[in-house]
């Protein structure tokens, strides 16, 4: 139960150092920093493999011990290759390497400086991700190392934080590159592009289309463009064909076209429009006038059609004659293949693809006469979308097939990428959600087998107290005051068991109300009575203000348990000061405040206060497992009512609640707001 516990406090204080830091080293930084202070340890360096040599090398290092000065200087200007030492060990087996004194282990080739500055236990841990191993953590103690099984658990889960959080990183990097890429593309004066909606009309274009048809802006916004008014009559059943397809399956034409001007004059283009999906769709336009005379023939006009088409598409176009002969081999595209242009023309297609089954099945299927679209993987791990157009003699006679290939492999690898990733987070999810059911159950029965060996200590601690009472011997007095100590930390103890059984109940919705007419004046009363005991020990002041009864209709039982957190609460961080209660009717709410003038909460805490095993507080310093104020809001929002706080760090704080006075039932609406109550 302490190890689950300590996994619990590393991971969410990992979740919140990760939360505020924008690079690889801040977070390794970050999570050293993290695990030194919550396990103890004293030094703590992040290694990673340089891409150029392969070297091990630091790339950031976290101690708490200003005397380690050399040892952090060789440190910092050592290097090796995996698998010497200890980082390369873990690297390249990707499993924690746990060391109980390093000073005594061959590989940890600073074994002689360790001994020197007095460290000794060691923990090298990798840092999985993304089917790599992004880099290793080296974490160094003063002591021997005693409780592997612990270690390597707290290995397990600081690896695993920091590896995910470095492959999101990396992830976000690659997108933000990409959106660079694709802004730096609208914005460049190479392609004009615009964006049309299913209706063919224009929703934005960028400067360069703007510029070449004469339009403005203006133009744009009061959507006076569209497919039709920038289409030849000639040539739009062609474009609303092209469009169709790309709107009812994402497929990517490439066509010669032409585009008019503001003043009717046409524009020679190369068009590409591609699906964004939503029924938008993204077309590219290239000028080709420069590439065009002023004056040509019909055969000079079709050749500088084709050339234009060819050389400056990122697609191979290739034809087959009715054996398979390479009669055209074409296109930019080629160079991925490593081909040049026209290199394999009057090569078979079945000798210079022999090794591709695939690719040949559906070349055969080409050679048939039938059109169709494939995607065709190589062997080389390079992808190709292409399409299949049977070619034909003027008779109508079969004489081929010619072939549209564009290379689609980022595409499909960032696809793959994507999807393992979101297996990863579907698999990672579910097994959290398995861990916290199981930790609910453990706390559930823990807490139910605790209880009565409590009842039954309590009963005797009673016993004994009343007997020592009535003695008259001079010890009697000592034993009573050592059995009102142990008997207000058996108090303490039942209440934390309560409140782990009171989560598992909420946890299971097994929460139920037995409402009642309830006054709340009356009820906060009786509680403060019973904590008039330990007010007078912190030196506190209790006060009540209220100036009749609130009566509403709640379960009595849930609402003084609410009232007894608070109270219990400001007693606790009210550093001796007193603590203000007051209770007053709006009419159709009740409104109850707790008002202590002690430490305080942190802005940024005080929402977080009210969730799961949460604190503003160190754990040491004031204990508890954090779900006081948890319960309290589960139990107020059970009654249709709602809580917040506010607060001044280092001048106190105060609790505000409503709830209906006509109880839980009379709540139509959504649930009270979480701030701003008063």
């Amino acid at each position: 139960m302490r190890l689950s516990h300590r996994v619990l406090v590393l991971d969410a204080t990992l979740k919140q150092v990760f939360s505020t830091v924008a690079d690889e080293e801040e977070a390794a930084y970050a999570a050293l920093r993290a695990s030194g202070e919550l396990e103890g340890w004293t030094l703590g360096t992040y290694w990673r493999v340089e891409r150029g040599n392969g070297a091990l090398v630091p790339v950031t290092l976290w101690t708490a011990d200003g005397g380690l000065r050399d040892f952090v200087t060789v440190t910092l200007q050592r290097a090796f290759a995996p698998p010497d030492g200890l980082p390369g060990v873990a690297w390249t087996g990707r499993e924690p390497i746990w060391c109980q004194d390093v000073t005594q282990d061959v590989r940890f080739l600073r074994a002689d400086l360790a001994a020197r500055h007095g460290l000794h236990g060691g923990l090298f841990v990798p840092v999985p991700g993304g089917g790599q191993v992004h880099g290793v953590l080296e974490l160094l103690s003063r002591e021997p190392r005693k409780d592997r099984e612990a270690d390597e658990a707290m290995a397990n889960a600081l690896g695993n934080h920091l590896g995910r959080f470095l492959d999101r990183l990396h992830y976000v990097e690659a997108e933000h590159t990409r959106v660079e890429a694709l802004l730096s593309l609208w914005d460049a004066d190479l392609l004009g592009l615009f964006i049309s909606d299913v209706h063919g009309r224009v929703l934005e274009a960028n400067p360069t289309l703007l510029r070449m048809l004469g339009y403005s802006r203006q133009d744009v916004r009061e959507e006076r463009l569209s497919w039709p008014v920038l289409t030849p009559l000639r040539e739009r059943v062609v474009t609303e064909s092209t469009l169709r397809r790309l709107r009812t399956d994402g497929l990517f034409h490439s066509h010669e076209g032409t585009l008019l001007r503001k003043n009717d004059s046409g524009v020679p283009v190369l068009l590409g429009s591609t699906g964004l999906g939503e029924g938008r769709v993204v077309t590219f336009a290239l000028d080709l006038s420069d590439w065009k005379p002023a004056e040509t023939t019909p055969a000079r006009e079709a050749d500088a059609r084709l050339h234009s088409l060819i050389t400056h598409a990122p697609v191979v176009l290739f034809s087959l004659d009715r054996d398979g002969i390479v009669t055209l081999s074409e296109g930019h595209g080629l160079e991925t293949l490593g081909f040049r242009p026209g290199q394999v023309v009057g090569i078979s297609i079945f000798d210079l693809y022999r090794a591709e089954p695939a690719l040949l099945a559906h070349v055969r299927r080409a050679l048939s006469g039938e059109e169709f679209f494939s995607m065709v993987p190589l062997s080389s791990g390079l992808m190709y979308e292409t399409h299949w157009v049977p070619l034909r003699d003027p008779e109508g006679r079969l004489v081929g097939t010619l072939g549209l290939a564009v290379d689609v492999t980022q595409r499909e690898r960032e696809a793959r990428w994507r999807a393992q990733l979101f297996a990863e987070a579907e698999e990672a999810r579910a097994a959290a959600e398995q861990m916290v059911r199981v930790r609910d159950e453990f706390l559930s029965v823990a807490s139910h087998e605790l209880k009565t060996p409590l009842t039954s200590l309590s009963l005797q601690l009673h016993t004994l107290l009343k007997r020592a009472r009535q003695g008259t011997r001079p010890e009697d007095a000592e034993s009573v005051q050592r059995l009102e100590k142990a008997q207000r930390q058996l108090h303490k103890l039942a209440r934390m068991m309560d409140e782990l059984l009171d989560v598992s109940r909420l946890a299971e919705g097994r929460l139920r109300l037995e409402l009642s007419d309830v006054d709340l004046v009356q009820l906060v009363r009786e509680v403060l009575e019973r904590f008039q005991e330990e007010a007078q020990r912190t030196r506190s002041r209790l006060e009540l203000k209220a100036q009749g009864p609130v009566v509403g209709r709640w379960d009595r039982t849930k609402l003084e348990q609410v009232v007894t957190n608070l109270v219990s609460n400001a007693l606790k961080y009210g550093a001796g000061a007193p603590v203000e209660v007051q209770v007053q009717s709006s009419g159709a709410m009740a409104l109850l405040e707790v008002t202590d003038h002690g430490i305080g909460i942190a802005p940024e805490d005080l929402e977080r206060i009210f969730g799961k095993f949460e604190r503003a507080v160190p754990v040491r310093q004031y204990g508890g497992f954090g779900l006081g104020l948890y319960i309290v809001r589960q139990l107020v929002e059970a009654l249709g009512g709602g809580v917040d706080a506010e607060s001044t760090p280092g001048a106190g704080a105060t609790f505000h609640l409503v709830l209906p006075l006509a109880g839980p039932e009379s709540r139509l609406g959504p649930p009270p707001p979480q701030a701003g109550l008063h």
